[in-house]
């Protein structure tokens, strides 16, 4: 019985030859290489948006004074629909247009995480300037638009809602 035993552990070992010190030395470079990776993936917010606002007349109350033009404004110019064109580049960096109800905009911004802080400007001397805090969602982002007149007699607020745009 110990002789057979000895002559199947004969054969297996002369079946496998022990790897010859280069073929070592490969087999340890290729398991400590790094596996080639893939491209870093894209950030949920890079690239084309597209969007849509409603402004509205947003009344400042003072309980006493006041600016008598923020009684005055009845909130029927600056008011109604806007479209939103933007651009968020891979590091969060966002710009782009709105036009509408407010005027002609530039929008300039950033996305931090799922939040994104965006700014408007007019090229106009009493346009409109203002911001959009917006938030990730299912569909896209959502948040608000807030704005005044250059003098700040005219202040709005109003819905944002913003989509990936068609390419």
């Amino acid at each position: 019985m110990r002789v057979a035993a000895l002559l199947l552990l004969a054969t297996a070992c002369q079946q496998s030859p022990a790897p010859s010190p280069a073929a070592a030395s490969s087999a340890a470079v290729k398991a400590s290489a790094p596996a080639p990776s893939a491209a870093p993936a894209k950030a949920w917010f890079e690239g084309a948006w597209q969007g849509a606002f409603q402004a509205e007349l947003f009344r400042i109350e003072m309980p006493v004074g006041g600016v008598k033009a923020w009684k005055q404004d009845d909130g029927k110019q600056a008011s109604g629909e806007g479209k939103l064109s933007l651009q968020a580049a891979a590091d969060g960096s966002v710009d782009g247009t709105a036009t509408g109800a407010l005027g002609a905009l530039a929008v300039a911004g950033r996305i931090d995480g799922d939040r994104a802080a965006l700014s408007l400007s007019s090229p106009e001397p009493n346009g409109f300037h203002g911001v959009i805090l917006a938030s990730r969602t299912p569909e896209g982002m959502k948040g608000t638009l807030s704005a005044s007149s250059a003098d700040s007699l005219q202040v709005r607020q109003g819905a944002v809602t913003l989509t990936r745009a068609a390419p």
